[in-house]
Order: C-alpha cells, then sequence, then structure tokens
C-alpha cells in the first residue's frame, strides 16, 4: 500500500458516484479504510450545484427560478453523504497561492484554489476526472488520479 494515503477529491469523483457509475472511483475508495479523503469548500460547492441538475434532470437554474431546490435537496439525504469527508479549509493563503497557479498553470479559479489546498496542506495525490489538472499536477508533483487505469495502478502499490 502507498504511504500516501491522504487524497484529495475532486467534484468530477463526487459526480460520478452520484451518476452511480458501475466503475466508480470513490466506490473503491471508500471501500478502503487506509484512505483519508478530502475534499474542500469549492469542492462541496460544485458538488451541490451539479448534484441539483442530475436530480432534476434540467438545469440548476431552471430548479432554483421553479423555487423547487428544497424539493429537490430533500430527495437524497446529502448530508450523510458530505460527512464523509474530512474538509480542509479555503485559507487567505490558499486564495492569494491560488492566483499564482492560475497565471503559472493556466488554471481556472476552483481548480487553481483546490490545487493550492493540496500543495498547502501537503497532499499529493489528487483524483479528478478533469484534464485540466494533467499538466499542473505533474509539474507540481501531484499525483493525479485520473481514470480506472491510475486508481487500479494506485491501489496496487
Amino acid at each position: 500500500m502507498s504511504k500516501q494515503n491522504k487524497i484529495f477529491l475532486d467534484s468530477s469523483i463526487l459526480i460520478e458516484f452520484e451518476k452511480q457509475s458501475e466503475k466508480s472511483s470513490l466506490f473503491v475508495l471508500l471501500q478502503n479504510s487506509d484512505f483519508e479523503l478530502y475534499i474542500n469548500a469549492i469542492v462541496a460547492s460544485e458538488y451541490l450545484y451539479k448534484l441539483i441538475g442530475i436530480i432534476a434532470q434540467k438545469s440548476p437554474m431552471a430548479v432554483c427560478e421553479s423555487n423547487k431546490i428544497k424539493e429537490i435537496i430533500e430527495q437524497q439525504d446529502i448530508e450523510s453523504f458530505l460527512s464523509i469527508f474530512s474538509y480542509l479549509e479555503i485559507t487567505e493563503e490558499s486564495i492569494l497561492f491560488s492566483v499564482d497557479l492560475m497565471k503559472k498553470h493556466n488554471l481556472l479559479p476552483n481548480d487553481a484554489m483546490i490545487l493550492a489546498t493540496c500543495l498547502l496542506q501537503n497532499i499529493k495525490v489528487l483524483a479528478s476526472h478533469d484534464t485540466d489538472f494533467a499538466l499542473a499536477c505533474q509539474n507540481e508533483s501531484i499525483l493525479l488520479l485520473k481514470n480506472d487505469i491510475d486508481f487500479n495502478n494506485f491501489l496496487k502499490e
């Protein structure tokens, strides 16, 4: 087993799990108690936004405009799911660092804040299906788990 047991999860991993993908990477990680799974407020926000659309099968803005967010959210035990993860704070330092990472790696703000959180919290593994992280993670010595092959190789270590 790898000594890198802290894994930061991007919202794309949570969303694939919600879509009940048979080979959800998160399902595999949740079955293994050796891993500490982390998210931050950015990931929680992106997940909740996308989840509204998945449950309602329409855009989150349409749900909001129809005043149905409460109805949609109450269809699942979202709080229990979100309580599985450990939360890392988005600090002033991580926000300012994210601006540097945006410039250095051509990242959008949310992705830069996720990467900044990993770097400042000494988390060396990021799980994401977002290809925008590929070069940035490589350059910052963060292991990116982006597909089944990466996850399988990581679990074998």
